[in-house]
């Protein structure tokens, strides 16, 4: 194939991040069982590396191919997302091109399987750890993330050079496809604008499908750090936003029965609503009690530039927007329970009223009868 023309790498590395839950609810005991109450105490607000393997992985693209060294990790958050990490050396001539078609074609082998195979199966074998009496399957939502860093590289340039002149094929691998059509220019410099590097010839251009870095050397693992923790706290409020879902339809079947029944308060819809209002708090303490921290960047570290990193990878992968949405819901189901208790309340209070008319009834009419 001919290189001319294309950004050509000769050395780097290829991350995928995949982020899934635990199978189930987190066995917080289980998991200190795992990696000790001390590591979880002091590294709260990091990924806590749970185990780490070697292997061999192979980038297909068409007739191209390369063998390369692979680390995989596997890392833990304690509020209850857990990420496999598989880093890819890369140590012969690809094509950045060719990269991007072997993501999307699946086309990447580790150990013998192609990329989502081998992911469903180290996941399988995670959740059995971390979950191990607890056969419920996780919720099948996953967020995939992939990290591009190049330091060997033709033609050499500058991180200006590389947006200037390669600016649309690194869009396309911010972008997370391969389709042809044609990039306007907004859309190409919205990506490239989105810099999170803290040197100028660094570059660590994020978006909310992966991240093309040139440099960072020195600060690269805070900022993946950061990255893992933003991506595990967008997974868990689109995991709670599904669950509230759930109990949201539960609540307006309760709401229903209540229009349908004249004995509203004696059927089982209260019961229902008032476990789907339950379940839904709890998850709304779930997020005071351990996320809300987690979404501050003052708490999670005193540094200015991780501070301001932190802040913008949460506004890049629109963390805060499903945050309201599930706040909104959570604050939607407890009106709708208060609504239903009023109704509930007003019914029954006619029937009392009802009942002791009758009894007044009963006590003027019964000496009547017997008289």
């Amino acid at each position: 194939m001919d290189a001319s023309g294309d950004l050509t790498i000769y050395n780097g590395k290829l991350t995928i991040l995949l982020a899934f839950s635990p199978g189930g609810e987190l066995d917080k005991n289980q998991l200190t069982k795992l990696i000790g109450s001390d590591v979880i105490a002091e590294r709260w607000n990091k990924p806590i590396e749970m185990e780490q393997s070697e292997g061999v992985a192979v980038i297909v693209s068409g007739s191209e191919k390369i063998t390369c060294n692979v680390n995989i990790y596997t890392d833990v958050f304690i509020a209850g997302v857990s990420i496999l990490r598989t880093e890819i050396d890369i140590r012969d001539r690809i094509l950045l091109n060719d990269i991007l078609v072997a993501l999307h074609s699946n086309t990447i082998i580790v150990e013998g399987l192609d990329f989502q195979s081998f992911s469903n199966k180290k996941i399988a074998d995670i959740r059995d750890k971390l979950n191990p009496a607890k056969k419920v399957p996780g919720y099948p939502i996953t967020k995939r993330y992939t990290l591009l860093k190049i330091k060997d590289f033709k033609p050499l340039l500058d991180q200006k050079g590389l947006k200037d002149q390669y600016g649309e094929i690194i869009t396309r691998f911010l972008s997370g496809e391969t389709s042809i059509r044609p990039l306007h220019s907004k859309e190409i410099n919205d990506k490239l604008s989105n810099d999170l590097s803290y040197y100028d010839e660094d570059l660590f251009l994020a978006s909310p499908e992966g991240v093309f870095i040139l440099g960072c050397d020195d600060y690269l693992k805070d900022l993946r750090e950061l990255l893992e923790l933003s991506i595990s706290l967008l997974l868990l409020f689109q995991i709670y936003d599904r669950k509230i879902d759930q109990e949201i339809t539960h609540a307006f079947d309760a709401i229903k029965k209540m229009h349908s029944s004249k004995v509203y308060f004696l059927t089982q819809a209260p019961r229902n609503l008032e476990r789907s209002l339950l379940k839904v708090s709890e998850i709304g303490l779930i997020i005071l009690d351990d996320i809300e921290d987690l979404m501050n960047p003052h708490k999670i570290t005193q540094d200015w530039y991780y501070q301001s990193a932190y802040q913008r990878m949460l506004n890049t992968l629109k963390v805060w927007d499903f945050e309201k949405v599930v706040q909104h819901k959570i604050d939607a189901l407890q009106e709708l329970y208060s609504t239903a208790r009023q109704l509930s309340s007003e019914q029954l209070t006619m029937l009392l009223e009802v009942a002791i008319v009758l009894l007044i009834l009963w006590e003027v009419i019964l000496p009547l009868v017997k008289g």
